[in-house]
């Protein structure tokens, strides 16, 4: 009987540990490896922050971030679905595998970065705060009692407490709600990226920008630990640029060239063509 038991329990061992080895081999998969196997590409990208991301008014997905994800599908030989992401949820969406990559305006601050991986940065933005004509460009003229507002997950009042330790902002879903509270006067000033307060200074004549009070890089975010996926998405970003294609969305959405190098300040990383 006691053969017995333990032939039992060695059976019950090895089932545990071909299931753990089975789980870890199925946690082992790569990003890569599970859209080629799949044929799907689950790009999260914002609907709400133009030029980077948004949707046009037949409910098209528009923007930078969309001409990358377009790119990356087309290297990967499937069409990207695009899926909204916000300040708030583009992390957890991450975690759960409901996005492959987070193609947004995300700063890979230390504590995302403990949370999920990051690419190189793939375009430099800087912080400015949208407010309402007539009022000051000066940065430093928006501290307490004005009122700040930003938007749930966005590191931009972080920044903006290095200029004032005591400044208290509202934080709201979109920033397309924020935009309304600032011009109904509930707010003084959004606290957002350069290239989306112009987007908005064009859409609303009675809002305009002031000059920028850090500069800030913008990564895309992609699932913890899973080199292969990441390296994808490096050595894609720079094969775009080495051959002008990044420079060429990056100026049909931004308006101008890129005032920065991917990779290094010097130049792409070695061996890429």
């Amino acid at each position: 009987m006691k053969a017995i038991r333990y032939i039992a329990a060695g059976l019950t061992t090895l089932t545990l540990v071909a299931g753990l080895t089975a789980s870890n081999v199925a946690k082992a998969e790569s990003t890569l490896e599970k859209i080629k196997r799949t044929g799907k590409f689950l790009a999260g990208v914002r609907f709400d922050y133009p030029p980077v991301g948004s949707v046009d008014r037949d409910g098209k997905n528009i923007g930078f971030g969309v001409d990358i994800a377009k790119a990356f599908g087309e290297k990967l030989g499937v069409a990207p679905t695009f899926v909204q992401t916000t300040s708030r949820n583009r992390i957890p969406l991450l975690q759960s595998g409901g996005i492959d990559a987070e193609i947004g305006p995300t700063t890979p601050t230390k504590e995302r970065d403990e949370a999920v991986d990051f690419s190189i940065p793939y375009y430099w933005d800087e912080a400015v705060i949208l407010t309402r004509k007539g009022e000051s460009t000066d940065p430093k003229a928006f501290g307490p009692p004005k009122k700040m507002a930003t938007t749930q997950g966005s590191y931009f009042g972080e920044y903006f407490h290095r200029l004032f330790p005591q400044a208290e902002y509202t934080t709201f879903q979109e920033y397309s709600e924020a935009v309304i509270a600032l011009q109904q006067s509930k707010v003084d000033g959004v606290l957002i990226n350069r290239y989306v307060a112009a987007e908005y200074a064009k859409r609303f004549p009675s809002l305009q920008y002031t000059a920028s009070y850090v500069r800030d890089p913008i990564a895309i975010g992609v699932r913890e630990d899973d080199s292969k996926w990441r390296d994808f998405v490096n050595f894609t970003l720079q094969e775009l640029w080495a051959a002008g294609k990044y420079q060429a969305m990056f100026k049909a959405h931004f308006g101008y060239e890129p005032d920065f190098q991917l990779w290094s300040p010097y130049g792409l990383q070695p061996g890429i063509k």
